[in-house]
């Protein structure tokens, strides 16, 4: 799964995720296949960004694993460790991304 901009969207792509408007309205679905006119109808709403199946385009970024961003996690709440509000919210950071990482 790739987050992109839709810029850089291609027909046949599919989406892995819903694209949704600024009010939470679903405008594709996952799983969808991407045709010219379907982005060009994303466009024209002013999408920006997409999630797409696999890893379709090269964004120039070096994808890190879940155990690189657990590990860069840790590093910075360190100074922090001792601050119980601070570990909720390491927590919680976790959690979001153990369940991303059991979305793709």
């Amino acid at each position: 799964m790739q987050k992109i901009p839709l810029k850089f969207a291609k027909a046949g792509m599919k989406l892995a995720k819903a694209v949704s408007n600024d009010r939470g309205m679903t405008l594709c679905g996952a799983g969808t296949e991407l045709t010219e006119e379907t982005i060009a109808r994303l466009l024209r709403m002013e999408v920006k960004r997409i999630t797409v199946a696999g890893h379709p385009i090269d964004t120039g970024r070096q994808e890190k694993s879940l155990s690189q961003l657990i590990d860069e996690l840790h590093v910075r709440f360190r100074k922090v460790e001792t601050d119980p509000l601070m570990g909720k919210i390491k927590n919680m950071l976790l959690e979001v991304l153990k369940e991303g990482a059991e979305g793709e």
